[in-house]
């Protein structure tokens, strides 16, 4: 097992953000580093928080994420490319497009430790956990995530609103655990 360092791979994200080719590099970087999911775990913080910016600017956003298992993101956008590496649990990315104003399903990714999954910035996706535990990982957005005007798409109508706590709260899907 190799050693990972959360902070250092942080700084490496961000140069690679400021390259000529920054989707390239920071998949390159996810790619080597999600190789050994392991040593990812085993160097990243505990955190309290499901969804936690390790770091923000206008260039790039770096999230470390956790799905409950009882929980289904509503299908929304991201407006700008994003690269997810998991290392823990599985996550499953359902993807849609809007045909005649309705949300069509047009597939499914399951991703295990030590996947990388890149969605374009035009790409329209739910996400969840699949099992009885939390699925975790790194997300890097090639923009500044939080000043984005994104959308959320109504699970039936597939009619877009604004990305809003608000909207989330109302469309996102919790299964109780019984």
């Amino acid at each position: 097992m190799t050693s990972f360092n959360l902070d250092e791979f942080v700084g490496k994200l961000t140069d690679a953000s400021r390259s000529a080719n920054p989707a390239q590099q920071v998949r390159k970087l996810m790619d080597a580093a999600f190789a050994d999911p392991q040593a990812i775990k085993s160097g990243t913080p505990d955190f309290e928080e499901d969804d936690v910016i390790l770091f923000e600017d206008e260039k790039i956003s770096i999230w470390h994420c956790r799905f409950q298992p009882d929980l289904h993101v509503p299908p929304h956008d991201h407006q700008t490319p994003a690269i997810i590496g998991l290392y823990e649990g599985t996550e499953r990315n359902s993807f849609y497009e809007v045909e005649s104003d309705q949300l069509v399903l047009k597939g499914s990714k399951d991703s295990k430790p030590g996947d990388v999954l890149t969605i374009g910035p035009e790409g329209i996706h739910s996400v969840e956990a699949v099992g009885d535990v939390p699925c975790v990982g790194i997300h890097v957005y090639l923009s500044s995530l939080t000043t984005i005007e994104r959308s959320l798409f109504d699970w039936s109508s597939g009619a877009a609103l604004p990305f809003t706590d608000e909207n989330y709260d109302k469309m996102k899907k919790v299964d109780s655990i019984q």
